[in-house]
């Protein structure tokens, strides 16, 4: 599982505090938990690179105004300037051990395909899959092994065998499939 920290400093909420933080190159940020009251902090914008540009879904560990026990959390929404495309602001869902938590995880794909090599063509269909788990069976990415997938071959959210996760797709919906091409038609 992919951890990075942020260290953060608390915040007054309020839209006149939140323009001030961004014209200093901060980013206000606000922390909230099932039975924890919610906290507002900011972020230095170049610390949050590890977190939002990135094919991963890190968990985050924030440790506000140099508190040494951390509050584990992952990015649950984030909120971009339409003309600049800078980060305006993030939500952190917080985590707590043994309770559910629905994420969007990123699918990566691992290897090349044999059918690929034979001339065929790889075709993702999913890139992010929706699914519910405990923080403890949490992971970063669903990396998928596609190395001995054929032509006329695909993988299914079913043939992701992984403990403890339900996936808020069909069992049958198709993540990526080799397909025949013109050029393999031929060999």
């Amino acid at each position: 599982m992919l951890t990075v920290d942020l260290n953060c400093k608390s915040r007054i909420p309020g839209r006149e505090t939140a323009k001030e933080l961004r014209k200093k190159e901060l980013v206000p940020c606000v922390f909230y938990a099932k039975g924890k009251e919610n906290i507002n902090f900011s972020v230095p914008a170049k610390d949050l690179r590890p977190v939002v540009y990135t094919a991963h879904k890190p968990v985050v560990r924030l440790f506000v105004d140099g508190a040494t026990e951390p509050l584990e959390a992952i990015v649950k929404d984030i909120t971009f300037d339409p003309v600049t495309e800078k980060i305006v602001h993030i939500d952190f869902l917080g985590l707590l051990p043994n309770h559910p938590v629905t994420v969007e995880l990123p699918v990566i794909l691992k290897g090349t395909a044999i059918g690929t090599r034979m001339g065929g063509k790889l075709t993702q269909v999913v890139h992010k899959i929706k699914l519910t788990t405990t923080p403890d069976k949490l992971a970063s990415a669903i990396e998928i092994d596609i190395t001995k997938l054929d032509i006329g071959q695909q993988i299914q959210i079913k043939d992701i065998v992984q403990e403890g996760w339900k996936f808020g797709l069909p069992p049958s919906a198709l993540i990526c499939s080799v397909k025949q091409t013109r050029a393999s038609e031929s060999k």
